[in-house]
């Protein structure tokens, strides 16, 4: 009965806010809303008439005080007439309601709620009140911007199982995906990986979105496959800066770059559980070696999974794992350690 009562009160709420506070109550929320909007609109169209009543009277009586103390102490105009002036000051009066706020602010809601009134009632659509939804969208916008500062974009980190876990593959990332959910196929790194869900261990405060997949059993048919690269988050909407953040920043790597010593890469072997065999970390950046990109070093076949931050004088960070058997090798590239000096010529 408390619902019934308070849910066209509450339906004036935006949504995010109404699923917070009331989550399933049982309450119609679109005939809550079609209540709402016929009060809001019936509401606010008495009052906007009551005003314009009481604006005017106040009005032509302040104007015909004014007017009479002007006709006393100055000549009547040529050719003005009673009629006249009482049309000018009429005209006058409308002008200044048509002009005030409060006019403007009851003619918006008794509007919003013939709106409100009309989509609940045709289109079972529930809106709520423009100035609570700008509120809720600026808390929500002001809370993106608090999370994307204390939480930076980085390239996801994709680890593979070791056979003994129920997951093939784990995946933490800077941000949700929310599409990733059971049984969406992604295809990464030439196989086919299943979501399973979304799991609370291994996040950290850099990656608290940790997904885990696995591969489809064999037999099973899944509809469309979406490819998944580590590095696409960081061609995001989200990390694409104006152009003045972009040339300040250029400017500022440029010079960070400059100021790096020379030093020929390291080179550390890994034993494959994480998805890469070999890890490079240079004083330079190697363009040429994009996702994908076959390597040749010490008589054996890499391919560069993805990047990873270095550390110190060595901080752009390559991770590549070895070619399968049956994987072909495309136009490998030969790499030694020394290689920041031979592309400088030093």
């Amino acid at each position: 009965m408390v619902f019934e009562v308070l849910g066209p009160v509450f339906s004036l709420l935006p949504e995010r806010w109404r699923k917070a506070l009331f989550g399933d109550a049982p309450i119609n929320w679109p005939r809550a809303a079609l209540i709402s909007g016929v009060l809001e609109g019936v509401l606010c169209l008495i009052a906007l008439i009551v005003w314009y009543l009481y604006f005017i009277q106040v009005a032509a009586g302040v104007q015909a005080e004014v007017t009479a103390k002007a006709m006393l102490t100055r000549d009547t105009p040529q050719g003005a007439t009673g009629v006249g002036m009482s049309y000018a000051m009429g005209l006058a009066a409308l002008t200044a309601f048509a002009l005030h706020p409060l006019s403007w602010a009851l003619f918006y809601f008794w509007l919003e709620g013939l709106l409100r009134a009309c989509a609940a009632g045709l289109t079972q659509e529930v809106a709520g009140t423009l100035p609570l939804v700008l509120v809720d969208r600026t808390m929500a916008a002001l809370g993106r911007r608090a999370y994307e500062v204390r939480v930076p974009l980085v390239a996801d980190e994709v680890t593979r199982g070791d056979g003994k876990s129920s997951w093939d593959l784990k995946v933490a990332s800077c941000r949700p995906k929310p599409t990733w959910k059971y049984p969406l196929t992604i295809s990464y790194d030439g196989e086919f990986f299943q979501v399973v869900g979304e799991s609370a261990g291994g996040a950290t405060r850099a990656r608290p979105h940790v997904y885990l997949l696995r591969r489809p059993p064999e037999g099973e048919a899944y509809k469309g496959v979406d490819p998944y690269n580590p590095q696409a988050i960081l061609q995001s909407e989200e990390a694409r800066p104006n152009f003045l953040v972009a040339a300040f920043r250029a400017s500022v790597d440029k010079w960070r770059l400059e100021r790096l010593p020379l030093v020929p890469d390291f080179v550390f072997n890994g034993d494959g559980k994480e998805g890469w065999h070999l890890r490079v970390e240079s004083c330079r950046p190697k363009p040429h070696w994009p996702q994908g990109r076959t390597i040749r070093y010490e008589g054996r076949l890499y391919r560069v999974v993805d990047t990873c931050q270095g550390k110190l004088e060595r901080p752009f960070g390559y991770r590549l794992r070895l070619l399968f058997e049956a994987e072909a090798a495309r136009n490998p590239l030969d790499y030694t350690p020394d290689e920041p000096f031979r592309l400088l010529g030093k």
